[in-house]
């Protein structure tokens, strides 16, 4: 099965990110193929140059190690845009994306879930 996951909200803010991350991981277990569409202020989840406290969790470094297990990470380029985040800011594996993008998502994948607070 297809999953596809949209983020819209801020990582650290909301536990959103968690969701996503908790879900792809037991699809991935379960051997679907995962899909995390980065939406709005969930693009700073990318941004390899986030320096969490020792007791928060380090998203990027979640999100990079979701993709060496083979999640596709899509962010949305407009969003990186309007945020300041350059493409050599974002984690390995991620890659800047868009509507068209997003749009085949819903028309090919098995199931969309939609996070936002």
């Amino acid at each position: 099965m297809k999953i596809a996951i949209q983020v819209m909200v801020t990582p650290y803010t909301h536990e959103d990110l968690d969701t996503a991350i908790h879900i792809a991981e037991a699809a991935l277990k379960k051997g679907h193929e995962v899909t995390i569409f980065l939406f709005a202020d969930s693009v700073l989840a990318i941004n390899k140059n986030v320096k969490p406290m020792r007791t928060d969790r380090n998203i990027p470094q979640e999100m990079k190690e979701l993709a060496e297990k083979g999640v596709h990470i899509e962010i949305c380029g407009i969003c990186m845009d309007y945020r300041g985040i350059t493409t050599d800011m974002i984690i390995e594996g991620s890659r800047p994306s868009g509507l068209p993008e997003l749009a085949k998502l819903f028309a090919e994948y098995d199931r969309f879930i939609s996070l936002m607070a």
